[in-house]
């Protein structure tokens, strides 16, 4: 069977994790599902027949789009590359591999006993795509609005602090 994060109560490691979210998810299922890693699936038992990977395409897109929104409403004198640059890092995997750190998400997956030996839950690819797929998650529990105000909390102070970006990328600094 696979491990599934803090104790062996799986109810109330979701609805630890829902506080720490500072969300009530009407569907805990959705949740549930989010953390559930493709090694997952092959295991003995009864292995869960679906993984979070539907439920992180979601999430993906409304990050992206929650981050650009609020960059684009925070600095109005940014011009598109720079937005597009601070929104790049935003959503890149090892800032919401940070974020999902930050509330100790890897702790809560359902991994494969292969993936967990080999440190999974501390994988950064796993921990941006499992906080991906919880924003898809609220996404589909709560609408867009709960979804992109999930998002923002998770990147915390990351999008306001996005004074850091540079103003143009690498690329254009050979050019």
């Amino acid at each position: 069977m696979p491990s599934s994060g803090p104790g062996t109560d799986r109810g109330a490691a979701l609805t630890e994790l829902s506080e720490r979210l500072g969300v009530r998810f009407s569907e805990p299922g959705l949740l549930a599902l989010a953390l559930v890693h493709p090694s997952a699936l092959n295991e003995g038992g009864p292995a869960p027949s679906e993984s979070n990977q539907r439920l992180e395409f979601l999430g993906d897109a409304v990050i992206g789009l929650a981050v650009a929104a609020e960059l684009y409403r925070l600095h109005p004198d940014w011009r598109e590359g720079r937005l597009t640059l601070a929104r790049s890092e935003l959503v890149s995997g090892p800032t919401l591999a940070e974020a999902a750190a930050d509330i100790d998400l890897g702790e809560y997956l359902v991994l494969g006993r292969g993936e967990d030996a080999q440190g999974g839950r501390a994988r950064p690819s796993n921990l941006a795509a499992a906080l991906e797929a919880v924003v898809g998650a609220r996404l589909l529990d709560a609408g867009h609005a709960a979804a992109a105000e999930l998002a923002l909390s998770l990147l915390g102070g990351r999008v306001a602090g996005a004074e850091g970006s540079p103003q143009i990328s690498s690329t254009g600094a050979l050019q």
